[in-house]
């Protein structure tokens, strides 16, 4: 535990902005944080939650995972995802639409889902877990016009032009200050939500199963799982989420491997005030990277890939 702390300091007081770092040993039971409960934006990564109370309003048959949903255009959001993309009129059923979300981030599938299950209903479930630095306030929509200062109402292919053209965000209000309506979650909060599914503690055991299964085909893979083997006897599987708004870079998740199982969480806010500063947080990925297969070493005799 102690080489796995060391890297963590160490790679924490390494950044320009800040980063949360938690990590936690599913066999053992040992974890340590970095700013494990100071509030971090978390971009997509708030679609966890979400996810955690679709599946509880399931259980509670408010409603149905088969329902149909017909997508609309005013469904439609800008940003990651395929709906965007696709003519209006397509039908899916609930759990689609879940594995878009959470597979490929996708946007509009987000806030299809979000309106569907109320967000004071996500916020309910929220504190019922104890999550004391987590919001899941807002839609993918309202989180990236608001601090691009569009209007709610704009239409979308108006707003993708102005994203589009606009050199940078104007209002970071969003990415400074925790403590507004907001998509946040602290080092902490996503370690008990990934621990409570994973040890199938919350909803039902058949729930947090399909949870797993879906959150499995995440297909952002830049960040934990990217220098850990992919195949042969050493493959891991690596159930997770990530988020990516300009500064922001997430990835919080679990990974398998044939001899450990753990929780790691990394959210970071690149975020240094300076208005020249034109890095997104695309250009973190590889902080993060190296964050994971060195904790990766940690735990294993045979390392994974060179840097």
């Amino acid at each position: 535990m102690e080489k796995i702390i060391e890297v963590m300091e160490r790679h924490a007081a390494g950044v320009t902005g800040k980063i949360g770092i938690g990590f936690k040993n599913f066999k053992t039971g040992e974890e340590y944080y970095v700013h494990g409960d100071e509030r971090f934006p978390t971009a997509s990564a708030f679609k966890v939650p979400v996810l955690i109370e679709l599946f509880n309003q399931a259980h509670e048959k408010k409603i149905s995972l088969s329902d149909m949903h017909v997508l609309k255009r005013t469904d439609i959001s800008v940003g990651s995802g395929v709906l965007s993309n696709l003519t209006p009129g397509l039908s899916m059923c609930i759990k689609d639409y879940a594995m878009l979300m959470m597979a490929l981030s996708d946007n509009t599938a987000t806030d299809i889902i979000h309106r569907l299950l109320g967000r004071d209903n996500i916020a309910a479930t929220i504190e019922r877990l104890g999550l004391k630095n987590t919001k899941a306030d807002m839609t993918c929509r309202e989180l990236l016009y608001t601090p691009a200062g569009i209007p709610m109402n704009t239409d979308v292919e108006e707003a993708q032009k102005i994203f589009d053209e606009m050199d940078f965000i104007k209002d970071y209000k969003l990415i400074t200050d925790m403590n507004i309506p907001n998509d946040i979650s602290s080092p902490r909060d996503m370690m008990t939500m990934f621990s409570l599914i994973y040890n199938k503690e919350i909803i039902t055991p058949e729930a947090c199963q399909q949870m797993m299964d879906i959150m499995e085909q995440c297909e952002g893979n830049r960040r934990i799982p990217l220098y850990l083997p992919k195949r042969g006897p050493r493959k891991v599987r690596v159930i997770h989420k990530t988020g990516t708004i300009e500064y922001i870079c997430a990835d919080c998740g679990i990974v398998i491997t044939p001899e450990q199982t753990y929780g790691i969480v990394m959210l970071y806010n690149g975020f240094t005030g300076d208005p020249d500063d034109k890095r997104s947080a695309y250009d973190n990925d590889e902080i993060l990277a190296l964050i994971s297969r060195d904790i990766y070493n940690c735990l294993h005799k045979e390392p994974a890939a060179a840097e």
